[in-house]
């Protein structure tokens, strides 16, 4: 009952298909919302167990290198072209250490049946959110804070988020809006044992704390292109239509281009403005358009439209952030135009210390 209402908060980001799957041991249940990528068939179908069904795993994101990984994984009976399914192989082959030599973005629980493990396992960068509860023995880990609340579990509200929303216009890591609810840490897995209901936190990724100075100019940006000429190629890779968010900025704009060169043709493009002229990057966006060959569309938000829209938004909104409005709306206009994923330039401020 609590599985199939956490799954049915989360629908909307996974409304390819559905799933339950208890793995075969008591106290266990695993379930699923599909947003398919690759290998669009019912064999992407999860949660996913191996040929034998000693392991079962529900996979929230996208392995970049899955095709290379499979190619060390020849002795795997595969009845897939899922990424879902390299994971299973190498964590067969490899176990734990599978978790690092993933690159990519996923948030993924795996069972193993031989040693009565679970693990909980988030991709480096956090990309991917990976929430979860362990109190009294019993953990529950979901990718949305709703789907907690859908259960007949008493969690209390954190009296401290309103605070950290107001200071950081989001809420920080590992705090959630639940009391007892927190972020499962970047770069780290979670082996929760079924036999002693134990909950232990592993590092398995140190590479973001290491510290490489480059003093050449030429050499750093030149490092620097072709890591976001593969970072781009990498995230076009997927059977379903991508488009990219095309702000005017310096980000977006960068990877509209890279983008606009991989594929050649096809690629689909999105922008919002707004009626305020002094808001509008309408004139940046022109120029990005007429030297890429997209199908760009462009929308207009006004006061009305915002008003119109702005209960559906808050009943959108996961955790609060001062970005959900125009992502809603860009996000929104992307589903219109029938893409299932988008780039953007979130997060290069960060990295690169745009603000």
């Amino acid at each position: 009952k609590n599985i199939e209402a956490m799954g049915n908060a989360m629908a909307k980001g996974g409304p390819d298909g559905a799933g339950i799957d208890d793995g075969g041991i008591a106290g266990v249940m695993f379930g699923h919302r599909r947003l398919a990528l690759l290998d669009l068939s019912e064999s992407g179908h999860q949660p996913m167990r191996d040929f034998d069904e000693g392991y079962v795993l529900t996979f929230n994101g996208e392995i970049y290198n899955y095709l290379s990984l499979k190619e060390e994984l020849t002795d795997y009976p595969f009845k897939s072209g899922t990424d879902t399914e390299v994971i299973i192989a190498g964590y067969a082959k490899w176990g734990t250490s599978v978790f690092g030599k993933l690159r990519g973005m996923f948030a993924f629980a795996l069972l193993d049946k031989v040693t009565n493990t679970v693990y909980l396992v988030r991709d480096p960068s956090g990309i991917k959110p990976l929430y979860y509860s362990h109190t009294s023995g019993r953990t529950v880990f979901a990718s949305e804070i709703r789907a907690f609340k859908a259960t007949d579990y008493d969690y209390q509200e954190n009296p401290d988020w309103r605070v950290y929303f107001l200071a950081f216009g989001h809420i920080p890591e590992p705090f959630t809006t639940l009391r007892d609810v927190q972020a499962l840490p970047k770069g780290k897995y979670g082996e929760i044992s079924l036999d002693t209901k134990s909950f232990t936190l592993h590092k398995y990724h140190s590479s973001l704390n290491e510290q490489v100075m480059i003093d050449d100019k030429d050499h750093s940006q030149t490092m620097i292109a072709n890591q976001l000429k593969t970072a781009v190629s990498d995230h076009l890779l997927a059977d379903a239509k991508i488009g990219v968010f095309l702000s005017g900025g310096i980000d977006s704009s960068i990877v509209t281009l890279i983008a606009d060169e991989k594929l050649k043709k096809g690629l689909q493009t999105i922008s919002v403005n707004f009626e305020e002229s002094g808001f509008s990057e309408k004139a940046f966006q022109d120029i990005i358009v007429d030297r890429v060959s997209s199908t760009h569309s462009t929308h207009l938000i006004t006061n009305k439209l915002f008003e119109e829209n702005f209960e559906t938004i808050l009943a959108a909104v996961d955790q609060p952030s001062n970005d959900c409005i125009n992502s809603w709306f860009v996000s929104k206009y992307a589903k219109e135009s029938g893409l299932k994923a988008v780039l953007s330039g979130i997060g290069a401020d960060e990295i690169f210390g745009g603000y």
